[in-house]
Parts: C-alpha cells; sequence; structure tokens
C-alpha cells in the first residue's frame, strides 16, 4: 500500500513498549493501511497531558488500568489486554553481570545480589511512571525496601531512555525493568520472585479517545493490536494476552 493511502492514527502508550511499537508493530500497521504517529512515556505523564488538553490522541495504550480510569468520560471504550512481569536487567557490561547470571541460574538469592557494596541500581520515577510505582511496592513485597534508598532517592531514578542507555553501558549495574523492555532492548532479565513479579497487577489498557481526531483509525488500531497481527507481535515482544 502507497504511504499516501494510509490513514493516521495518532498513538500515546507507555515507554516500556517504545521498541516494538516503533519497530514491527509500525511496519506492520503501514502494512493494514495505518500510519502510526506515536510517542511513548511514563503512563502518568501521557494521562496528565490528555487530561491538560496538551494531547488528543487517537489511543492511549497505559500500563495500569487506574490510570485510564482516571480520565473519565475523555474515554470512549477501553479494554485491558495483557501482562508482563517485574524484574532486573542487565547489561554485558555490568560489573556485577556475573553474580546477577549466577542469580539467574538460581545458585545465588537476587536480594543478595542486588545489596551487594557499590553496585549501583537505577529505575523509573514513582510520580510519573506506572513501574517506579510498581517497583517500591515489589521491593515492599520482598522485605528489601531498603535496597531503594527510599521512595524518591535521585540517586537511582532516571527517564526511561536515560536508564536504558546507562544500563547498556554498565554506568547503572542493574535497573527495575518489565519484560517486555528489557527483551526489546537485548538485556539479560531475570523477574523478581514470586507475588514481587507484579504479574497480577501490570495490566496495558487499551483506550480509544472520545474526542479522537480519527475515530475509525482508531477502532482498527485497537482490532489490530487486541486481534490482528499485533497481537502477534507484542506476544513476541514479551507480553502475555489474557
Amino acid at each position: 500500500m502507497h504511504a499516501a493511502a494510509l490513514v493516521l492514527v495518532a498513538v500515546l502508550y507507555a515507554g516500556s513498549l517504545v521498541t516494538p511499537m516503533e519497530g514491527p508493530v509500525k511496519a506492520a500497521a503501514a502494512a493494514h493501511g495505518l500510519a502510526l504517529a506515536g510517542e511513548p512515556g511514563g503512563s502518568k505523564k501521557l494521562a496528565n497531558f490528555i487530561r491538560d488538553g496538551l494531547r488528543t490522541p487517537d489511543v492511549f495504550i497505559s500500563v495500569d488500568p487506574a490510570i485510564v480510569r482516571g480520565l473519565g468520560d475523555r474515554v470512549a471504550a477501553s479494554t485491558t489486554f495483557a501482562s508482563t512481569s517485574l524484574g532486573i536487567g542487565w547489561s554485558a557490561n555490568s560489573r556485577f553481570a556475573a553474580q546477577l547470571r549466577a542469580a539467574a541460574a538460581g545458585k545465588r538469592p537476587l536480594l543478595a545480589v542486588l545489596a551487594s557494596r557499590g553496585i549501583v541500581l537505577g529505575r523509573t520515577d514513582p510520580q510519573t511512571d506506572p513501574k517506579g510505582v510498581y517497583t517500591i511496592q515489589a521491593m515492599h513485597l520482598l522485605g528489601a525496601a531498603a535496597l531503594l534508598g527510599g521512595d524518591a532517592n535521585p540517586a537511582q531514578i532516571f527517564p526511561e531512555e536515560d536508564l536504558l542507555a546507562r544500563i547498556d553501558t554498565g554506568e547503572i549495574d542493574a535497573g527495575f525493568f518489565y519484560k517486555t523492555e528489557a527483551l526489546a532492548r537485548g538485556l539479560h532479565f531475570i523477574p523478581l520472585p514470586g507475588k514481587a513479579a507484579m504479574s497480577d497487577r501490570i495490566a496495558y489498557t487499551l483506550a480509544i479517545m472520545r474526542d479522537a481526531p480519527h475515530p475509525a483509525a482508531a477502532r482498527a488500531f485497537a482490532a489490530f493490536v487486541l486481534h490482528g497481527a499485533g497481537r502477534t507481535l507484542l506476544t513476541q515482544a514479551g507480553l502475555v494476552y489474557r
């Protein structure tokens, strides 16, 4: 299909989906006649953009259904469609790569590795990103909140892309990530133990906006993600569909 025949669909989406959304999902959407104009970010931040009138998307994909519910009548329809797990990601450049591999193999306790002297941990801001909130909740569940150095510890908190870049270079030894983004970035990954993986709470929710500039395209994109080729691609990216 020629580019001129594509129909624009504006999508705000959780930053953890940036690699598949800007890669295979965007390409497959084009093959289905949709020109994906995507903007990633923390779900809370994107919801605030919508609430304040700074963005008027066709579709909003949040990693927390409560954030979608908080938009009230701005949402025409929504579906909670998939989940993933929270865990620790690291690159081959991490100074603690050997210890983290041992933890992934069950040879060392993960929390003991995360408590190693000199290890540098990274996470996202709980004020703007649900993953930052889930990280705090998970560490409390594990009785290991002290490893965070406080909920708003500035030494650990970074914007999503900054955190990933620092992990890649080894400046940060390990970070808290969703399985989806760790797989997409080619990071090593180990889920947090038990309930701390938060798989029952991390819930991707797709909302079609009531004031969508391109309502037909919004519905087509929703079908593409929920039931079509987009579902296959996001499953390959690590989402577990419900």
